[in-house]
């Protein structure tokens, strides 16, 4: 069966090679009714737009959109936001497409439904070094060995397509300037949540890439400023370990990096000489000469993305959060041992539906990724309808909805469209798979039973609409520890999408007073605690994005039942990072409120003097919660 499919090119100024992948395209053996072309063109219109002109006479599916020099991920970004088709291509400008190509990406994502992307193979019509070492340095980082088998962690954009639904979730990240970076971080950023790739070998592009010296060395330096933004941003890419991003250890790494670049050249050249069985010993000696000739500049871009982001630092207003938890109500079914909200319900209405619904529009405006609705049980509110109603009709995908899983059951029939259409994500609180402990737990005879006929329903439900997002936080308790990993594998049996393990937060206390609460893991049992800490590491490296906490953190629990875990171990991102809104309307710390959502627009509020106080005074906290929302560097 044909599907739709989308083509996105991105292009800036080169008219040639733009109608040379236009041609490509337009011979696919692929029906014209289903194949939609969008051209996005990154600066004003003019040689480009007549162009496309041109074209649209043979194929009327083709768009055109001009923007002003924002370089190749906001293009992509805007081709996503228009592009009608099921399955969703890019490539370069400077590509052409065998004929079979569109045709070999909508079968392979026929044949492979929970796939998210599928990448070709790329080759260049050129003997240059320079071209063949740049597609060759592409093309090594597409497979990564890990756990003794290898994983595809990576596409370039100039050959790959997606599932359209994966990408209405996730946008390239507009920071990244140059072509350079942008699909390595969006690549990672998918794999960290579970996504998988697939290899489609006879789904074939020619790259036309220039064999100038002077393309070649630009083009490794846009490279190491790319790649070492990746980093800066996750620290965690396996390609980019050399990459050190933080004051003394990148002088250190850097210094390193150009000391290694002949052993660079000469493995490199090595491989890349195996591949083309070049006997010519002139041939070799520039092959390692210009490998080490991209290793110096790729090391220069390094260096200038550096001080470009400590220029930002020093310059700029504060950074957007990542992340906005909204507490909507203090009303529960439930009065948990490990939780006193419950007890302020009387006294503390609910926060206003309009100002709900400000906040989340003000969210889905400024781009913050997770947005979560927290309690109390959200699903009591009256309103939790108008709530949901109010994020489909502003765009917002995946609101997370902080539940005890008690009313999912119930609730369903009314939740379902906005679960079928990814509004919103449930997050069950879930302790234990005994009754008799979670159940002790939540000081209820029956809850544990209504959150397992919950979560059986949405694993049902799964089976016929795999879209479904459902994830689980588990307390990691005195209680639960030897099941702790068990938790995970039933979780995942299911198909809940992650799980987060937290530490045991009781009422806000000192730590101190924190091991006298029920549930504090006593003397005795930490040795249990970290043995059930390393099953999950263990677990964790062969299921990266489904156990949401970082090894870092999960190490760190050791530490913080101990009652040995200080403001030196963790960075809380409080205020920064993380933006916690009461049921008052108060933007708050758990030591300062810094503005209140109900008397001002929430951008302001981000901007604000304010907040970069309360920020500053979260990080000087000497007994870190280590919740994974404040304090998980990854």
């Amino acid at each position: 069966m044909f599907r739709d499919v989308s083509v996105i090119i991105p292009t800036c100024g080169r008219i040639e090679p733009l109608r040379n992948c236009l041609r490509s395209l337009l011979a696919q053996d692929y029906p014209k009714h289903n194949l939609e072309i969008i051209v996005i063109d990154d600066r004003a219109a003019g040689a480009t737009a007549q162009l496309v002109q041109e074209f649209q006479r043979e194929h009327p599916r083709l768009k055109y959109f001009s923007q002003q020099r924002r370089g190749p991920a906001a293009a992509r970004n805007r081709g996503i936001s228009a592009a009608a088709g099921e399955i969703i291509a890019f490539v370069d400008d400077d590509c052409t497409a065998d004929a079979s190509w569109v045709r070999l990406m909508a079968e392979q994502h026929q044949n492979k439904p929970d796939c998210a992307a599928v990448g070709g193979e790329t080759k260049v019509n050129s003997n240059s070094i320079a071209a063949l070492i740049g597609q060759f340095l592409a093309n090594c980082s597409i497979e990564l060995s890990r756990n003794g088998h290898k994983d595809i962690i990576f596409f370039p954009t100039c050959n790959v397509s997606f599932k359209k639904h994966v990408l209405n979730k996730n946008a390239f990240r507009e920071d990244f300037r140059f072509p350079g970076g942008e699909d390595l971080e969006f690549f990672w950023r998918l794999y960290k949540q579970g996504y998988t790739f697939s290899r489609c070998r006879d789904s074939c592009v020619i790259h036309h890439r220039s064999g100038s010296l002077r393309s070649f060395l630009s083009q490794a330096y846009i490279y190491g400023r790319g790649n070492f933004l990746v980093q800066h941003l996750h620290r965690d890419h396996p390609l980019l370990k050399e990459l050190k991003t933080r004051g003394g250890p990148f002088f250190v790494a850097t210094l390193l990096n150009i000391i290694k670049i002949p052993r660079f050249s000469l493995c490199l050249g090595r491989k890349l000489l195996g591949e083309y069985n070049s006997a010519n010993i002139y041939q070799q000696m520039r092959v390692y000469l210009f490998f080490a000739l991209h290793k110096a500049i790729y090391i220069a871009g390094n260096i200038a993305e550096y001080i470009s982001i400590k220029r930002k630092k020093t310059n700029k207003s504060p950074a957007l959060p990542q992340q906005l938890i909204l507490d909507i109500t203090h009303a529960c079914n439930l009065s948990c041992r490990i939780c006193d909200i419950w007890q302020s319900a009387r006294h503390e209405p609910d926060i206003a539906l309009d100002t709900v619904k400000k906040t989340l529009s003000a969210a889905k405006r400024l781009g913050i990724r997770e947005v979560a609705l927290s309690g109390g049980e959200p699903l009591l509110r009256e309103d939790i309808l108008g709530i949901f109603q109010h994020a489909q009709n502003i765009g917002m995908k995946d609101l997370g909805i902080l539940t005890n899983g008690v009313l999912v059951g119930p609730k369903l029939e009314v939740i379902r469209p906005y679960l079928l259409d990814n509004t919103i994500s449930l997050v069950f609180s879930f302790d234990s798979l005994k009754p008799e402990v979670h159940n002790y737990n939540r000081r209820s005879d029956t809850c544990w039973q209504a959150a397992v006929a919950g979560l059986e329903q949405l694993a049902h439900l799964k089976t016929r609409n795999p879209q479904v997002n459902f994830n689980m936080i588990t307390i990691v308790l005195d209680a639960n520890l030897e099941e702790l990993l068990d938790i995970a594998l039933v979780a995942k049996k299911l198909g809940v999408n992650s799980i987060q393990f937290q530490p045991l937060l009781a009422n806000n206390l000192d730590m101190a007073e924190r091991k006298h609460c029920s549930g504090w893991i006593t003397k005795s049992r930490l040795p249990v605690l970290d043995t059930a800490l390393a099953r999950l590491m263990e677990f964790k490296d062969n299921n990266p994005a489904f156990i949401k906490n970082s090894k870092t953190n999960l190490a760190l629990i050791k530490r913080y039942y101990r009652n040995a875990l200080g403001a030196a171990d963790v960075r809380c991102r409080s205020a920064a990072e993380t933006v916690l809104v009461s049921n008052q309307g108060q933007c708050t710390t758990c030591f300062i409120a810094y503005g209140d959502v109900k008397a001002k627009a929430l951008e302001e509020i981000l901007q604000s003097p304010a907040r970069q106080k309360a920020h500053r005074r979260a990080t000087r906290c000497r007994r870190p919660c280590l919740l994974p929302c404040f304090c998980d560097d990854g």
